[in-house]
């Protein structure tokens, strides 16, 4: 049997700060998705309109430059992918693809807004969370940049 999905959610750091009957309400508004091995869970320029968190199994973060593929991350249980999407609905800005077998939970951009409107004390913390992981993202990429460019100067 699947383990339900507000007894997930409390494993995923982004809603460390959600209450039990939060977890509840959110889960009215994500599914699961399972992939197997090496499947491609979207790719690079693909419409966006979901992120995912991943519960159990890893992807591989890959972006296409001169024509070649490359690997610029890989995110396991407890990650997430697609805030992005989720806020502006853009096409993917990169690849991902299951490295072993893979359970998400899945947000879907008009559930959330659904959600907006339906529960938006819940919708407010939810955004907060992803604000706090885009954050994050941002501050390491300006690091790991700044150190790049320094490393060639």
């Amino acid at each position: 049997m699947t383990t339900p999905i507000h007894k997930l959610i409390p494993k995923l750091e982004v809603f460390n700060f959600l209450d039990e009957d939060d977890y509840k309400t959110l889960e009215k508004y994500m599914f699961r998705y399972d992939y197997d091995e090496n499947a491609y869970v979207f790719k690079e320029g693909t419409h966006g309109g979901y992120m995912f968190f991943i519960v159990e199994g890893s992807v591989e973060v890959i972006k296409q430059f001169d024509d070649k593929k490359h690997t610029i991350a890989e995110l396991g249980p407890g990650r997430s992918v697609g805030e992005m999407s989720l806020i502006d609905g853009a096409p993917r800005s990169a690849t991902v693809r299951a490295k072993e077998t893979l359970a998400l939970i899945v947000l879907k951009r008009e559930d959330f807004n659904r959600m907006l409107d339906e529960e938006p004390a819940v919708a407010n913390k939810v955004l907060m969370g992803i604000a706090t992981l885009l954050s994050h993202s941002l501050r390491e990429t300006n690091k790991n940049f700044t150190e790049k460019l320094l490393s060639i100067c």
